[in-house]
């Protein structure tokens, strides 16, 4: 899938519309396909990845603010934020490759 269908389809699900934001969510398609790629010690994204790269964006985009922070209070409402949601992870999951250790 082109970065131009990803970008449609995250603008789609975020309700952006415009150009206004598009090198930002670029960059969050790109950081939330490293972080996959990272986890899965792959150096490809299988296609039937696609929406977890799609849902990891919007997750991206609503944290932005919070880097750095694993916890936020605000009044009586308090959040925590895994670096990558244990929902992206039980996806990711069965992609895995195992790395072997030569001693």
């Amino acid at each position: 899938m082109s970065v131009s269908d990803l970008l449609t389809r995250l603008k789609r699900r975020l309700s952006l519309e415009g150009d206004d934001h598009d090198e930002l969510l670029c960059d969050l398609i790109a950081d939330a396909h490293a972080l996959m790629l990272a986890y899965m010690n792959r150096t490809e994204l299988p296609e039937a990845l696609i929406p977890a790269l799609l849902r990891l964006s919007c997750m991206l985009y609503n944290r932005l603010g919070m880097e750095g922070e694993s916890q936020r209070s605000e009044g009586s409402v308090s959040m925590t934020v895994d670096s990558l949601p244990q929902e992206i992870i039980s996806q990711l999951t069965p992609y895995r490759l195992m790395r072997t250790v030569q001693l």
